[in-house]
């Protein structure tokens, strides 16, 4: 059996949530989704504070993935959060967004991302994401599986 990969999946877009899961679904891999709309909703996951304090029903993401631009908590605040953090700031994070703006790529790697990735406009190109995601995830899994 192939190693589950927990994904937390963070976007105010519902639709966006939706299209990326409907491709997990369709994808032969293993993968464990959790979404939430608001960056503050991931730091509380993350934290296991309040309605996320069960590990066995939220357990840490194995990939925390963000759109950047939310209201309240956004993505580069989840990001410094996140970085500042000696427990989280391992966790692999990768941007899911519409921006192309090289600044905000750049922003976003010195934040602490692991990867930057555009989203898609098509149905198929969301399953192409969650096959980048996992390739990306089963890299670095690997790797620290040789040290």
């Amino acid at each position: 059996m192939e190693p589950r990969l927990h994904i937390l999946l963070v976007d105010d877009d519902h639709a966006d949530l939706a299209l990326f899961g409907i491709a997990v679904d369709k994808m032969d891999l293993n993968i464990w989704l959790q979404t939430l709309t608001t960056g503050q909703q991931a730091i509380d996951y993350l934290e296991a504070k309040g309605v996320y304090a069960d590990r066995t029903l939220h357990p840490l993401p194995d990939v925390v993935v963000v759109d950047l631009k939310m209201p309240g908590v956004n993505g580069f605040e989840l990001l410094a959060w996140r970085k500042a953090s000696r427990v989280f700031s391992s966790i692999p994070v990768v941007i899911l967004s519409g921006s192309k703006d090289p600044d905000e790529i750049r922003r976003g790697a010195d934040m602490g991302a692991d990867k930057h990735i555009l989203k898609p406009h098509y149905f198929e190109d969301w399953k192409r994401v969650a096959r980048e995601i996992w390739d990306f995830w089963d890299a670095g899994n690997c790797e620290r599986s040789n040290e």
